[in-house]
């Protein structure tokens, strides 16, 4: 194949936009062109939603990824670079005067030069001329036997290294055998950890074949449910379609009298297929949706900017109400008239992580902005990535739309956002889950551990009354009466954790008891908790009564738009309520 032809069928494997080679190639579905992806897909999302080359509509979903394109660029560049090879290799023998091949030697000169140099080039005149092919024979013998003597001598030297190598081994035995130890131990770990690798990618291909087995089921079913939805209507087609044609027959074969006669009949028919209402055949969608043992499925919210022009003109970033996921905090920040250098011209988005891991994670996300014109969601403006977040990070887009195409291609009627996040994969998810459900306890056994010590400083103030109030004599007790130590009493809840407290007031009743006939008897199920409050024993709402410092945060906003880098910062700063543990009040008892 020719030069010229190698490089015509190159033309075709380029870009129609850049005009480069190919990159990740894709072509379009209605003028068949390729095209590199980043390319289509800068167009379609900054320009028209159309093919640059055929003007049809086109969504980037549509696009058919060409992987073969690859292979044949990589097989044309290897020809232009064999031709090439071929073309300097032809010019490398030919001569530099009259551009003919070298086909003579000139024995007086020691050159080679072609026939027209040795028969009209006169400055050879009376030369001695051998064939060139003869001359080469003679130098390539020549070259042969010095290859052949050189050989000769390198194997005299490695005979000489091999006994030179012999006498070292005899002289590092011992240490030979060490460090074949050494080494044997070393083999055997690295084919433990090769064996570990290829147990883990046995699991994992043992559990994809599983998936991909449970899959097959699910699309087994529905083909199932779908056939037998295609052939109830079937029958009931075929059905129709006999009686029609039995009814036409007997229309035009009959004559008046038998058509009369035979028309209450034929109106019966008619009623029984009447009767069967047309509800019971309407099918019910199989959804073509599988379940995925991989990655998760999607959370989504949905943010609506109710007067969107109000918004537009303050130039304030607004958030959406936040969306919680496994303990993760999301939220959307739509800039309405734009971001940074795109401010009047472009709608910016960005997802922000307001709460999560500490560690930098990768997270997929998907912004959508419904078309209120219309409820076809072909029309839906979707932008979808995956960036590594940090708590208070921002990802998204300064170049999400522009703004003077909103009202006119109808996304204006309530602007309406869609905005769906999800982990890369279920074991990311897990992590989190349990990262939060970690939080989770963490709070619990510190609300556990303040509630015990509440309950310890009650019974020790409850004690410390009990002994006093018996320490005083009976007739003060008389005046007091039983009414303070039953409130005292009931004012504590039976518990483990204060039977010994308990134990000591019944002694004390007894007595009192043994002296006084009017005192009341105090039983173990009239003891109530009324003096622990809400302020002292907060419920596990997730709250923290714990005192924390007041935490600042930091919102980077990164855009992904290839030709504007978002770098401006917005710093929003949350403040933590600082609580500190009070002493135990004096009336905790519930004396009066």
């Amino acid at each position: 194949m020719d030069e010229q032809s190698v490089e015509s069928i190159a033309e075709v494997f380029r870009c129609f936009i850049c005009m480069e080679k190919l990159r990740d190639a894709r072509l379009c579905p209605h003028c068949s062109k390729l095209c590199c992806f980043s390319c289509i897909r800068r167009w379609l999302t900054e320009q028209r939603a159309q093919c640059p080359h055929c003007r049809a509509p086109l969504q980037l979903r549509e696009l058919v990824n060409c992987r073969w394109a690859e292979e044949v660029t990589q097989q044309l560049d290897t020809l232009q670079l064999c031709s090439l090879t071929k073309h300097e290799d032809n010019d490398k023998d030919k001569c530099d005067n009259h551009h003919e091949k070298l086909s003579v030697f000139c024995w007086t000169c020691k050159k080679c030069i072609c026939h027209q140099c040795a028969l009209w080039g006169g400055m050879h005149g009376g030369h001695t001329f051998k064939p060139l092919v003869e001359i080469y024979e003679q130098h390539v013998t020549k070259v042969k036997d010095e290859v052949a003597k050189l050989r000769r001598r390198l194997m005299e030297l490695i005979s000489l290294v091999q006994e030179v190598r012999h006498i070292l081994d005899k002289l590092s035995s011992a240490n030979t055998m060490s460090l074949n130890r050494e080494g044997e131990q070393m083999r055997g770990n690295v084919e433990a950890v090769r064996g570990a690798k290829d147990e883990r990618v046995r699991e994992i291909r043992n559990a994809v074949e599983m998936m991909i087995a449970r899959l097959d089921n699910q699309l087994k079913n529905k083909l199932i449910t779908l056939m037998g939805q295609k052939t109830s209507l079937t029958q009931e087609t075929e059905l129709l379609e006999s009686l029609l044609q039995e009814v036409e027959h007997q229309l035009h074969s009959c004559s008046k009298s038998e058509l009369i006669s035979k028309s209450p009949e034929i109106l019966l028919m008619f009623q029984q297929v009447h009767r069967k209402p047309m509800q019971s055949f309407v099918t019910t969608p199989v959804p073509p949706d599988f379940t995925s043992e991989l990655v998760p499925a999607y959370d989504s919210s949905t943010f609506v900017l109710v007067n969107f022009s109000t918004l537009r003109q303050r130039a304030d970033p607004v958030y959406s109400p936040p969306l919680q996921i496994s303990g993760l905090c999301w939220r959307l920040k739509v800039y309405p008239d734009g971001n940074g250098v795109v401010r009047g011209n472009y709608l910016s988005v960005f997802l922000e992580l307001s709460a999560g891991l500490p560690e930098t994670s990768k997270y997929e996300y998907r912004v959508e902005m419904v078309h209120q014109a219309s409820s076809d969601p072909t029309k839906n403006i979707i932008r979808e990535f995956a960036s590594d977040f940090e708590v208070g990070e921002c990802w998204g887009y300064n170049r999400f739309f522009r703004l003077d195409l909103l009202a006119s291609e109808g996304y204006l009627n309530m602007q309406t956002d869609t905005y769906q996040v999800r982990s890369p994969t279920f074991f990311q998810k897990c992590r989190d889950q349990y990262w939060y459900i970690s939080q989770l306890e963490s709070a619990q056994s510190g609300y556990i551990q303040q509630i015990n010590n509440l309950k310890e400083r009650l019974a020790i103030e409850l004690f410390r009354r009990q002994t006093s109030r018996s320490s005083s004599p009976p007739e003060m007790r008389l005046a007091s009466g039983p009414t303070t130590s039953e409130r005292d009493l009931r004012s504590v809840k039976s518990d483990d954790d204060i039977q010994t407290t308990l134990t000591n007031a019944k002694k004390v009743e007894e007595e009192e008891r043994t002296q006084h006939d009017d005192s009341n008897e105090l039983s173990d199920g009239d003891l109530e908790v009324d003096c622990l409050t809400e302020e002292e024993v907060n419920p596990l709402d997730g709250s923290s009564t714990s005192g924390s410092s007041t935490a600042t945060s930091n919102t980077e906003e990164n855009d992904i738009d290839e030709e504007t880098m978002s770098g401006e910062n917005d710093v929003d700063f949350i403040g933590n309520l600082e609580t500190e543990e009070g002493e135990l009040p004096d009336d905790l008892a519930g004396a009066t």
